[in-house]
């Protein structure tokens, strides 16, 4: 049995202090402390805002609010009604259709005595009036072209614009003599399942 010297000894108490679980434990150690001072400086405040006749109150209130809430027993919706007698005679007078007496007809030439009476306002007076000629809009001439087009100036833009289109000369850009002539590229391309579905004509649901 060997026996350890103190050099061993001194290495290992270093090796202990320095451990990662004394760390651990320092700084667990420091948190219960620095928790343990704020509580206590909490309930330092709590005893000079309240009065010493009224902590137990205060502490019965707070296990009070502080024990978890049993919900209450869920209620049935709706309540249990009596047992009745069958009333056939009020089932029959429910049932049958309420009748209801035919208005007379009504002349419709006929004109109300509030209308014979009635007094016309200022406003309906102006609104019943037709609107004068000059007050509407004079109807537009079709192809006329508008005054404020006849001073307008073409922009370097619109210019460019209202020229048409320059394309290469060919036989493939130019109008075709013969409508009706397929080009050889279409003539050697196959036909995909996509575009075989799609040249079918469609049928609507009438």
């Amino acid at each position: 049995m060997r026996f350890q010297t103190s050099g061993n000894i001194v290495e290992t108490l270093w090796k202990v202090q320095n451990s990662r679980y004394r760390r651990y434990r320092y700084f667990c150690n420091i948190r219960q402390q620095r928790e343990a001072r704020k509580r206590q400086r909490i309930m330092a405040k709590l005893r000079r805002a309240v009065k010493p006749e009224e902590w137990e109150q205060h502490l019965e209130s707070m296990d009070r609010l502080s024990t978890p809430k049993i919900p209450p027993k869920p209620k049935l919706f709706g309540r249990k009604r009596k047992w009745r007698p069958v009333n056939v005679r009020r089932i029959e007078e429910l049932s049958t259709p309420t009748s209801r007496d035919v208005p007379e007809p009504r002349d419709p030439f006929a004109v109300p005595a509030t209308a014979l009476v009635y007094k016309i306002s200022r406003r309906l007076s102006k609104i019943a009036k037709s609107k004068t000629p000059s007050e509407t809009a004079p109807p537009r001439i079709p192809g006329k072209v508008s005054p404020a087009a006849l001073k307008a100036k073409a922009t370097p833009r619109l210019i460019i614009l209202a020229k048409p289109a320059e394309r290469p000369a060919g036989m493939e850009t130019d109008v075709r003599e013969n409508a009706f002539t397929v080009s050889p590229t279409a003539l050697t391309a196959k036909c995909s399942k996509r575009l075989k579905l799609l040249a079918r004509p469609k049928i609507y649901k009438r």
